[in-house]
């Protein structure tokens, strides 16, 4: 178990690593994403500076980064709790990824496809609630921290996972608000540098 428990952690870092978003704006725009924009590794700031089909491409493929570590963690068969290994080590990945010496996304993403994996009914009624919040609000950021907060509450109460499962996600989503946290002063600067 130890051993698969470390093949997956290595390999679904790896995944994660792999700059999608990144690639997109530097290969059509010649653009690095690090620099430009709000200074995230991510769809959204592929969205504003290289066209919204390709910020939805990015955000695709890094939803498919996360789903990919699922399907990596259950072919190691990996079940619950370890499977959680997979998605820290996604999200890991995308947010300090080897292969841009640590800066990379908020994670988002790949974290939504990872839990598409898990349990994909609770993440389409997450999804329609962040379509919902969008549409009347404008509110990116809000749609999107109301939609991964009902995903917790959506396991437990209506799909009935355990309270430690439900527990291993509230403590997986704040990672991404962890990320964002330690992202923020290094953003700021970004923006007032871009004219943001």
């Amino acid at each position: 178990m130890v051993t698969q428990i470390v093949t997956a952690a290595v390999i679904t870092y790896l995944l994660g690593s792999i700059p999608f978003s990144f690639l997109i704006a530097y290969y059509i725009k010649g653009i690095d994403l690090r620099f430009t924009g709000e200074g995230n590794v991510g769809a959204r700031n592929v969205w504003h500076l290289v066209g919204k089909k390709y910020g939805v491409l990015a955000a695709l493929l890094d939803a498919g980064k996360g789903l990919g570590a699922y399907g990596i963690g259950r072919a190691l068969q990996l079940d619950l709790p370890w499977l959680w290994i997979c998605g820290l080590g996604v999200i890991i990945g995308h947010g300090f990824p080897v292969f841009l010496k640590g800066r990379g996304g908020k994670g988002a993403a790949a974290a939504l496809g990872f839990l598409l994996g898990l349990n994909p009914a609770a993440l389409f009624l997450s999804g329609a609630l962040m379509g919902l919040i969008y549409l009347t609000s404008r509110n990116f950021h809000l749609a999107l921290g109301t939609g991964m907060t009902a995903i917790p509450v959506l396991w437990y109460f209506l799909f009935h996972h355990s309270l430690a499962d439900s527990l291993s996600a509230i403590g997986f989503l704040l990672l991404l608000g962890i990320k964002r946290v330690i992202d923020e002063p290094y953003m700021r600067k970004i923006k007032q540098v871009s004219g943001w």
